[in-house]
């Protein structure tokens, strides 16, 4: 890093104060109808929290890199902390008050991985090795549902990904129930190395998130390669650090 930790700890308070400033700011324009001075505080609330969110992710590139094992401290960290804007309409007011507030974004492993020379990983091959599971999900997700096979064909000769993943071999039907832990136990090997093994809830917490209504009729929108990457840095993230999943519900009241 060119500053030292300690000066870019000095800037995220000052980004921070000067965000919250120009919000202030912005909610005073919004109240008096003044919009171009509405539009001019946006930008420079939106600047700010640029800026605070790459210094924030650097510090946290920082702390891996200078571990003893970079993908370890990466997936047990998860996220680091940044800022955020905040619109909150109370009940009877027709304006909504913007605040500025923290937000958790998770540690872009893709990112680290092509930030540390080497990368991260017990093989370094991991990131490739994840893009073709998440293929095999889809195709997978898409066998499931019963499909056309227009679409399954659609699947395996345009899904997007990069020519290295294309050629990486995870077995036959390796995301289906009976074998998707097995496959899912590869990719953590080579993520985090022999030793941190995956389980059946592993399993069904992937399952669970990974896909969500699609826009269309009858459709279902699978993960992209950077949310899949996520998910699975939450599998590595439970078994490092000994989580337990939960559901969240609506409540009675």
């Amino acid at each position: 890093m060119a500053k030292t930790r300690e000066e870019y700890q000095a800037k995220l308070v000052e980004l921070r104060e000067l965000a919250e400033s120009k919000t202030r700011e912005y909610n005073d324009a919004l109240q008096n109808g003044e919009m171009d001075k509405v539009a001019e505080t946006e930008s420079d609330i939106e600047e700010a929290i640029s800026e605070y969110t790459g210094i924030a992710e650097l510090l946290a590139f920082d702390t891996c890199e200078k571990s003893e094992n970079p993908m370890v401290t990466a997936v047990t960290m998860l996220t680091f902390r940044t800022i955020t804007k905040k619109d909150i309409k109370e009940e009877g007011s027709k304006v909504a008050i913007r605040k500025i507030d923290d937000k958790e974004k998770y540690i872009d492993l893709a990112k680290l991985h092509k930030r540390i020379n080497g990368g991260i990983g017990a093989d370094k091959t991991w990131i490739y090795q994840v893009e073709k599971m998440n293929m095999c999900m889809t195709a997978q997700r898409a066998q499931d549902l019963g499909c056309s096979a227009e679409n399954l064909k659609d699947i395996n000769d345009s899904y997007a990904m990069s020519e290295i993943a294309k050629q990486v071999q995870l077995g036959k039907n390796p995301c289906s129930n009976t074998q998707l832990l097995k496959t899912l136990t590869t990719i953590i090997t080579a993520m985090l190395g022999e030793g941190y093994k995956p389980n059946s809830h592993d399993v069904a917490f992937l399952k669970s998130v990974y896909a969500k209504k699609g826009k269309a009729a009858l459709s279902v929108a699978c993960a992209n390669h950077k949310n899949f990457r996520n998910y699975i840095a939450e599998v590595c993230h439970r078994i490092v650090t000994g989580g337990i999943y939960t559901v969240e519900f609506k409540k009675a009241k």
